[in-house]
C-alpha cells in the first residue's frame, strides 16, 4: 500500500493526517479539494497555487493515486 508519493522539484505528497484534516473540514467547500493538495505538500493554499499548472496536475494524479481502491490492501476473508 502506498502512503507517500515523490513530486520531483516539489517534495513528497501523503494525505492530510487527522489535524489537517480538521481544519480542512473547516474551510469553505469550494476550497477544500485545494487545501487537502497543499496541505498534503506541507505547503499553503496560497503557496501551492504559485506553482505551475503542470506541478499541480502532478501532485492531483499523486492524489488520486493513493485515494485509489485500487491502492487499498485485500482483506482476507
Amino acid at each position: 500500500m502506498l502512503t507517500e508519493i515523490e513530486i520531483e522539484d516539489v517534495g513528497i505528497y501523503r494525505l492530510p493526517n487527522m489535524w489537517q484534516q480538521a481544519r480542512i473540514n473547516h474551510m469553505e467547500r469550494s476550497r477544500r479539494h485545494t487545501a487537502i493538495l497543499a496541505y498534503g505538500m506541507g505547503m499553503t493554499v496560497p503557496q501551492f497555487k504559485k506553482l505551475s499548472q503542470a506541478k499541480r496536475d502532478e501532485i492531483q494524479a499523486a492524489f488520486f493515486r493513493l485515494t485509489s481502491p485500487a491502492n487499498m490492501p485485500r482483506i482476507k476473508r
